[in-house]
């Protein structure tokens, strides 16, 4: 069972627009209703902090795909280290952590709630991502994507 459902385009329940492309919209469902619609990206709650369910004015999402192997190594850096340090950045609400169940690619997906869009780009976001833990995890990523969205409603 899904945690989290990510659609596609339109439907019921909170609808974010990519800040760089408007026409990219997905519905955020957490948790999804049941039935789930078709259609749908499924994910499995990994971690949270501070408040990482309520809808936000900004949302900032890192897809990542990480090795099978390397999961672990992940995990541990983004659940001691990553995630408290920039859920605790001024502006982020909170932050949550999934993995992804289809077996589809990237298979991990971190979601920031912000108060305005620029959190991610403030010294102490920079100082959070730069870590000597992070650059020591970062060759791990094969491939990344970030993704700043807007609550449309």
């Amino acid at each position: 069972m899904a945690d989290l459902l990510i659609l596609p385009g339109r439907g019921a329940g909170p609808l974010y627009a990519n800040t760089e492309d408007p026409a990219d919209v997905v519905t955020w469902l957490q948790p999804p209703p049941d039935p789930a619609p078709e259609g749908g990206i499924p994910y499995r709650h990994l971690a949270s902090l501070g408040d990482a369910g309520t809808p936000s004015s900004f949302l900032y999402t890192v897809e990542l795909d990480i090795a099978e192997t390397d999961l672990l190594a992940v995990f541990d850096w983004y659940e001691k280290e990553h995630l408290p340090l920039l859920v605790a950045c001024p502006g982020c609400l909170g932050g949550s952590r999934f993995q992804r169940l289809d077996g589809q690619s990237p298979n991990l997906l971190a979601a920031y709630r912000f108060e305005r869009p620029e959190v991610n780009r403030t010294p102490d976001w920079e100082a959070a991502r730069n870590t000597e833990w992070t650059l020591r995890v970062r060759p791990l990523f094969r491939a990344s994507r970030r993704t700043m969205r807007r609550l449309l409603r």
